[in-house]
């Protein structure tokens, strides 16, 4: 079953999916935090999903600013303004379910706002899962934009992501903004967190997450060999299952 809550932003209104297994005890949900450029319909999530839903436990999940069905004003996707909605999402869903636990699964760009948000805000999680974290967002976006056009991009004060089928036009200040908000500027966590993450990651370095692991004793990394940024079905299902029963467990 599916309810949608709304929830009203600053910017504009937004629809937060709320997946729920048949016969729900009300006890757990995870919240989805999605990657960069993605959106609340990404099939890696119907794929994790499903397996929370097989283990009784439900999961939301919503696009961040200027992301998917939310694609307007480019001026709106600011990390401020993914934190601020992200912390309106989890109060609404709070407000809708008062006595469950809950839990936060982020990817990528999802990973790296998480981060950020348990660092300023010590939500009372029962479980932190991250995939293929974007730690060090301000060098990846960097990275993604070409050593070349970054000075141009700089000079212009904005630039265009076009490597996928949904160009994304983004502020100079937006990667001024990462790079204020580094992860590792702050790099210890006293809660448990779960980090998966493959080891040939071309996008978000592994040994990004290794060193933040090795910073952190309560940090599991979970490595998975010769896996890139996304996973391999048969590594997403492995994965998918690992959490559902860690989220179980907990």
């Amino acid at each position: 079953m599916k309810e949608i809550i709304n929830v009203k932003s600053r910017i504009d209104s937004f629809e937060i999916d709320v997946f729920i297994p048949d016969g729900w005890d009300e006890k757990k949900l995870m919240i989805c935090h999605h990657g960069f450029n993605s959106g609340k319909n990404g099939e890696s999530y119907v794929i994790i999903g499903n397996k929370l839903l097989e283990k009784g436990i439900a999961y939301a999940i919503f696009s961040l600013p200027y992301h998917a069905e939310r694609r307007g004003d480019y001026n709106d996707f600011t990390v401020a303004n993914c934190i601020e909605d992200c912390e309106l999402a989890e109060k609404a869903i709070r407000e809708k379910f008062p006595n469950t636990k809950i839990g936060i699964l982020g990817t990528s760009f999802g990973g790296y706002l998480s981060l950020l948000r348990i660092q300023k805000y010590h939500h009372d999680y029962f479980a932190i899962i991250l995939k293929s974290p974007a730690i060090k967002m301000d060098e990846i976006l960097k990275t993604i934009i070409g050593q070349e056009m970054f000075e141009f991009f700089k000079k212009q004060g904005f630039g265009v992501n076009d490597k996928k089928d949904t160009p994304m036009r983004i502020n100079f200040s937006f990667y001024e903004e990462l790079s204020e908000n580094r992860v590792m500027d702050n790099p210890k966590y006293d809660e448990e967190i779960r980090i998966y993450h493959g080891n040939i990651d071309d996008t978000a370095p592994y040994k990004d997450s290794a060193e933040l692991a090795s910073l952190n004793e309560n940090i599991t990394l979970i490595t998975y060999e010769n896996e890139n940024h996304k996973f391999s079905s048969e590594i997403l299902n492995e994965f998918s299952e690992d959490v559902a029963n860690y989220c179980l467990s907990k």
